[in-house]
């Protein structure tokens, strides 16, 4: 056992140096190309912090492990919301955008509506996997043409003091190796888990929509806290939304390639419905203003039922 919980532990470790590196990263990029540090947030960093995710469930397809690998985006999508949320709201000033963040959080509804029937209807899962990859390539473009109409516009304040930053061959050779650390680093956590399940016997599912979907979370939650740090509370939204809609639209549709049954208790669909409703509507309600720390503690407690409610 203690082998496990030092393999899992140095998991964490890649995890948290590598992430920490990649916000820096996406900020330089953001000034490199002078586009929103919500738009970065949403498409450059949340792909990033979403590899955790692709890497345990393709790893788990590749096992046999279908419950593992679904078990995984769907309770990463729930943690993003009830613990990385909080987290923000906790640590930092977040202010509730009034434009681009209001629309991301009305396309993770929508996504997260298509995600359900693409699994849940008899519709053949490469084809659905296809569909959902191509819904990830538009949302890029649909972000990246956001990103240039906001360079001219509501942005343009933002870049106009800003020193122009070159992009050379080395922040490419840079990022890639932080993917490659965030790849290595969820490899160890889903040895570690299977191994876990193994000598506890509770089902890689579980785990997948608890422990693994916290593993596989922690880039989101120290992008939250790094991002905060730097006064990038946009990047720190947009990071949330972002994740949330590539892991089930980009990582979903790599997982349906190869997967033939994703059948998961209907408890399951509520959970990440309701959790996906739930943040909307905060997001909504509180659009112009940061929302109270009350909300924060209520979302906390939401997640202790939901991982009581998996026991």
């Amino acid at each position: 056992m203690g082998e496990i919980i030092f393999e899992f532990s140095i998991g964490i470790l890649v995890l948290l140096f590598s992430t920490q590196k990649f916000v820096g990263l996406a900020k330089h990029i953001s000034r490199i190309f002078q586009i929103s540090p919500l738009i970065v947030g949403i498409t450059v960093v949340a792909i990033g912090t979403s590899l955790p995710e692709l890497a345990v469930s393709l790893t788990a397809i590749s096992r046999q492990d279908a419950g593992l690998a679904m078990g995984n985006i769907i309770g990463s999508n729930i943690v993003n919301i009830l613990l990385v949320f909080p987290i923000g709201l906790f640590i930092g000033k977040l202010r509730i955008g009034t434009t681009k963040t209001q629309r991301n959080a009305l396309m993770l509804f929508v996504v997260t509506i298509v995600f359900y029937f693409s699994q849940t209807l008899e519709v053949i899962k490469p084809k659905a996997g296809l569909i959902l990859i191509g819904l990830a390539m538009v949302t890029s473009l649909t972000e990246y043409k956001f990103a240039i109409f906001g360079r001219k516009h509501e942005d343009l304040k933002r870049f106009k003091n800003y020193k122009k930053e070159k992009f050379g061959f080395r922040t490419v050779l840079f990022g890639l190796a932080l993917v490659a650390g965030i790849i290595l680093g969820s490899i160890l956590l889903v040895d570690a888990v299977e191994e876990i399940s193994l000598i506890t016997g509770i089902s890689t599912t579980i785990l997948g929509l608890t422990l693994t979907a916290v593993a596989t979370s922690l880039p989101e939650l120290l992008t939250t806290i790094f991002s905060q740090g730097e006064k990038e509370e946009k990047l720190t939204l947009g990071n949330i939304l972002g994740s949330n809609i590539y892991n089930l639209l980009l990582v979903g549709g790599l997982t349906s390639l190869f997967l033939l049954d994703s059948r998961l208790p209907t408890k399951e669909w509520v959970w990440l419905l309701g959790t996906t409703t739930g943040f909307l509507f905060i997001l909504r309600h509180y659009r112009g203003r940061k929302p109270p720390k009350f909300v924060g503690v209520l979302f906390l407690i939401i997640l202790f039922i939901y991982f009581i409610s998996q026991m």
